[in-house]
């Protein structure tokens, strides 16, 4: 062993390494898998490498290295921040993270929290190199759990984790240590939806789409939906499309960025965010579904946009229904047709219909719904304010298949209290006379659905009469909500409380806390068997369980009950109450199938808020399922039991 006054040299197959300042404890080891050097930072790659470890602070150093290792005291205290010395004041604690690299393996994630803008270090398998990265965004897809897609500018990245647990502590320390989030409380948001019939004619004058789009309120989200959009461009325009998307980025001005827009023929649809939250919106998804003639015509159909903003998710539909007063049967196919279809492209998990899935979904367009009253007092009750619209609501065709739950099933809709939005004069708020007869309706609609105990509220509904052009008068509603934030795990925080300046390796830790289900049963079940039966099981889903549980299957059954020992504890990532109670238990009931591929039931959603206290909490849920339907009943008991310290 030889010691210098400012070098320190390491032993050959096993001792110590000494400064004036630190003692290491190394041992000569073989590497199995790979790792990399903490000295010139490059890999350690293949089998049976050899290298120098500490004992206590898991500082490695590559073999090609030792003969390099010279350096003053003063930086070796920088290099080797742990062993016998007092820490560097207001040093924390690096995270590293074995990952796999999609379509390349075994890579690794390090998060440095001490650099003056937090980075992360991708040791990656595709480039056989470390790579610093800043401004990064963690994107959480659903339907793979364990992975994480890392975007950076000018780079993506898609890592998949031992377990959910791994992916919920890097994208918490990467929330937190960015400054993105600072705390788990939620954010309030403002949400502008707006749908307009354009009757394929551009606005009279653009001033007047204020009176429609307040911006000045201030909105953090603003969504426009439009029907029959297509005319002659004006001039500097290609196209009806360009013109239109141009006209709505100049009335919404620079504080806004566009998250997504797409077209459907004439349907159209455009969603801003104002720019202080572009660091917090991913999974940004857009899809569209014909319904017109032949079931492949976009005259009719609808477009959406769906995206996570912190932890909450949104979803954005808008569409254009069947036309003609008798048509109802039509508007409510119409409506099933898209939830049927769209769920095949737009959900997130296996088997889910995507009105299921989502914190908030917002639905808007020209659904076409009528009155069914007498045109001659329509008009006059028109004309008489609130009681003359309140009057007017007992005849209104979507009111009426609410009330029957045939569509739109535990969707909200306030009462419209302003004029039907259809027929109008082209220029003028007056009804005129046609051939048709058609009678003034509210066929221009706002919808809206959140999970229970979703915080939101509609702050206004309401139509712009002054916006003129089309036979129909734009309509808006605002909402005011509460956005979740990433949830920061404490395993991440009391880490970095301790300012050791070591290495902390994330290795996965079993779970112990979970919740117990008791007394399953099912009510009702929808057939899905030539039989008439069906065989069904329950998967348990939620991004704070550390996997899906999946019941056994009780066959040939409607109302199957299952016997306690046949439900499975549902182990949770994480024992923290605050952690649990902001999200939810989703419930997905199948029909297994032992020929071809299960058929989905339906799926229904507990909210974990208030049941996390060690007691025994009853539920009853109504499962949603093919066409947004009600296809039975779930009931039971659920309990949360704690095996933390």
């Amino acid at each position: 062993m030889s010691y210098g006054d400012d070098k320190w040299t390491p032993m050959g197959h096993e001792g110590m390494v000494l400064s004036r300042s630190k003692t290491h404890k190394f041992l000569r080891v073989t590497i199995r898998g790979f790792t990399w050097c903490d000295w010139c930072k490059g890999f350690i790659w293949g089998l049976g490498k050899q290298g120098l470890n500490c004992a206590e602070c898991r500082y490695t150093i590559h073999n090609k290295c030792e003969e390099k290792i010279l350096r003053s005291v003063d930086e070796e205290k920088k290099m080797c921040k742990v062993a016998r010395g007092v820490p560097a004041k207001g040093e924390r604690p690096i995270f590293r993270f074995k990952v796999k690299e999609k379509g390349y393996g075994d890579a690794l994630v390090e998060v440095d929290p001490n650099e003056s803008i937090p980075a992360l270090y991708i040791y990656s398998a595709k480039e056989k190199k470390k790579v610093r990265c800043t401004d990064v965004i963690a994107e959480k897809p659903l339907l793979n759990p364990r992975h994480l897609s890392l975007r950076t500018p000018g780079r993506e990245i898609t890592v998949q984790f031992s377990s959910r647990r791994e992916r919920e502590q890097l994208a918490g320390a990467l929330s937190y240590l960015s400054h993105r989030v600072t705390s788990s409380a939620p954010v309030p948001l403002k949400v502008w939806v707006g749908t307009w019939n354009m009757g394929d004619a551009p606005p009279y004058d653009e001033r007047q789409l204020t009176a429609w789009c307040k911006v000045h309120e201030d909105f953090d989200i603003i969504c426009f939906t439009v029907q029959e959009c297509e005319y002659k461009p004006r001039a500097g325009y290609k196209s009806c499309e360009e013109d239109w998307f141009k006209t709505t980025e100049a009335l919404v001005g620079p504080k806004y960025f566009r998250v997504d827009k797409l077209s459907l023929q004439k349907i159209r649809m455009i969603v801003y965010a104002k720019t202080t939250h572009r660091d917090y919106i991913n999974t940004v998804c857009s899809r569209t579904e014909a319904t017109g003639i032949g079931g492949v015509y976009g005259n009719k159909g609808g477009v959406c946009v769906s995206f996570t903003i912190r932890e909450t998710r949104l979803c954005f539909v808008g569409c254009h229904l069947a036309a003609h007063q008798e048509k109802v049967q039509d508007r409510n196919s119409d409506y099933m047709e898209i939830v049927d279809e769209m769920s095949k492209k737009l959900s997130g998990r296996k088997n889910f219909w995507f009105t299921n899935e989502y914190h908030h979904v917002f639905w808007a367009g020209d659904l076409n719904y009528r009155i069914d009253y007498d045109r001659g007092k329509v008009v006059q009750m028109c004309y008489q304010g609130l009681e003359g619209w309140k009057e007017l609501y007992n005849h209104d065709q979507l009111q009426k298949e609410l009330a029957k739950e045939t569509v739109f099933i535990d969707f909200n809709e306030s009462q419209p209290l302003f004029q039907p939005t259809y027929k109008y004069d082209r220029m003028k708020n007056v009804y005129p006379d046609d051939s048709k007869q058609r009678i003034p309706s509210w066929c221009d609609r706002i919808l809206w659905k959140s999970f229970s105990d979703e915080v939101i509220t509609q702050e206004d509904y309401y139509s712009a009469q002054t916006v003129f052009g089309s036979d129909h008068r734009p309509v808006y509603a605002v909402f005011k909500l509460e956005c979740k934030n990433p949830y920061i795990p404490k395993s991440i925080t009391s880490n970095l409380a301790i300012s050791s300046g070591a290495v902390a390796d994330i290795v996965d830790k079993k779970p112990e806390s979970y919740f117990r289900i008791e007394q399953l049963r099912g009510h009702k079940l929808d057939s899905k068997d030539a039989g008439g039966y069906s065989d069904p099981y329950v998967v348990f889903v939620s991004n704070v369980l550390a996997d899906d549980f999946k019941t056994q299957r009780k066959n040939k059954s409607l109302n199957p009950v299952w016997e306690d020992k046949e439900v499975p504890l549902l182990y949770v990532n994480f024992d923290e109450r605050d952690y649990l109670e902001q999200d939810y238990l989703m419930l997905n009931v199948s029909d297994w199938d032992s020929t071809s591929a299960d058929d989905p039931i339906g799926q229904a959603h507990i909210s974990l808020r208030g049941i996390c206290d060690g007691r025994k909490h009853n539920f009853c849920v109504r499962l949603l399922g093919k066409a947004g339907r009600v296809s039975g009943t779930i009931t039971g008991t659920v309990q949360y039991e704690y095996k933390g310290p």
